[in-house]
């Protein structure tokens, strides 16, 4: 062999031993001659525990033929989650959906040449925005509660006013009232620029359940089973109100032995001492949307008595929570609270129970559905339909599409 030969060897070796570090490691967005009608932007998807990007991402990528989701999975580790199975799921969602190569990690190079660039929380929109300004890509985006978004904090407030002033900013989707006003109030974007969708969007599969075996109160069990569902971002989940849902399960368990406590999400038996009540209280850990059902099929009641302002200043949960959205498809009653009087949709003591985060205002109103069992089945009845109406791909999608499809028009 000469030395030539040898030479060359080599220096290929050597270069595809850069070519996988580089793109294991790094990436380059670019603005490739391919040009999409949309691309969006995640750091989970497609986590099958995220119904909501689930159900909103697979609308997009069917109704957008030219379109795809990049994805950087940063957020895995939050979920408690290993990275690797990040391909897994994106088989699984292939596979389900018929949506091959429609997802692209973001490593090596990768191509953003689109119409429009889309993504949901402030965090994934600012970490793109430099990309974006470069390669004059516009965008849209959804300011959903959390995800970097909080109320009058000086660092929240730089990236928000920094994403909606720049040249390639289109419109922004909120999801509640406060959001809308405090982008007004701010002086941080035009009305003219923001679209109110209330709400969230919801796997639609949750609005056709069978709910043929649903366990209720008295009518097909005896026993009354209380559900709290959250993901835990505390030591003590105060942000979820975890150590008040806690507090009031000690509470109840001495005037009535028939209560159940089922715990869905990050919390366990050694976060909050739960010896007392050991007998009667489950933990399950995450679970996606799909196992969801499966476990509310035997609940009554979902608390949520979650607290704004835990998770340092400004922070602050939706109106209502995810998860409070899936129980009440499921024929389960939600107690939750409104600290910020967002509600403008459901008809307290109806559709649903509005609580203070607080074992006492629990306990009143638990005992109430306890005592007076004809309440709890027909709020779980209106509450369901009253949900499905607002939750449906008529009301959360069609106007999130059209907006799309207008600003591509321009």
């Amino acid at each position: 062999m000469n030395f030539k030969t040898i030479v060359k060897r080599k220096l290929k070796y050597f270069l595809l031993i850069f070519k996988n570090f580089f793109y294991r490691n790094y990436f380059i967005l670019y603005k490739g001659k391919k040009k999409y009608d949309v691309i969006v932007f995640d750091d989970i998807f497609p986590h099958p525990i995220s119904g909501f990007r689930f159900e909103e991402f697979k609308f997009l990528l069917t109704n957008f033929r030219m379109s795809k989701v990049v994805v950087h999975p940063t957020a895995y580790e939050i979920l408690n989650t290993p990275v690797k199975n990040h391909q897994k799921h994106i088989r699984e969602f292939e596979s389900q959906f018929n949506l091959k190569k429609r997802i692209e990690l973001r490593k090596g190079f990768v191509n953003i040449n689109a119409k429009i660039f889309y993504c949901i929380f402030l965090h994934n929109i600012f970490k793109n925005l430099h990309w974006l300004e470069k390669h004059k890509i516009p965008f849209i985006f959804t300011l959903y509660p959390g995800g970097g978004f909080k109320l009058e904090e000086a660092e929240s407030d730089t990236k928000l006013k920094k994403v909606c002033q720049s040249p390639m900013f289109r419109k922004v989707i909120v999801t509640q009232q406060i959001t809308y006003d405090y982008l007004l109030k701010n002086n941080i974007c035009s009305e003219e620029k923001i679209k109110f969708i209330f709400g969230c969007v919801v796997p639609q599969i949750s609005m056709i359940k069978d709910l043929r075996n649903k366990k209720s109160y008295l009518l097909n069990k005896a026993t009354f089973d209380i559900c709290f569902c959250a993901a835990k971002y505390t030591p003590t989940g105060e942000d979820k109100g975890y150590d008040v849902f806690i507090d009031f399960a000690k509470g109840i368990t001495q005037k009535y032995s028939f209560i159940n406590f089922h715990i869905v999400g990050g919390f366990n038996e050694n976060d909050i001492d739960v010896s007392d009540i050991k007998e009667k209280i489950k933990f399950y850990g995450y679970q996606n949307f799909e196992a969801l059902g499966v476990i509310y099929q035997n609940m009554d009641v979902l608390v949520s008595p979650n607290k704004a302002f835990k998770l340092g200043k400004g922070g602050f949960d939706g109106f209502p929570l995810g998860t409070v959205v899936e129980a009440t498809l499921n024929g389960v009653v939600a107690l939750t609270t409104d600290e910020f009087k967002q509600n403008s949709i459901f008809t307290p003591e109806e559709d649903l129970i509005i609580i203070d985060s607080s074992a006492e205002s629990i306990m009143k109103h638990i005992i109430e559905l306890i005592e007076n069992p004809e309440k709890l089945y027909c709020i779980s009845r209106k509450g369901m339909q009253k949900f499905r109406e607002v939750y449906s791909n008529k009301i959360q999608m069609e106007p999130r599409i059209n907006l799309i499809k207008n600003e591509i028009a321009e």
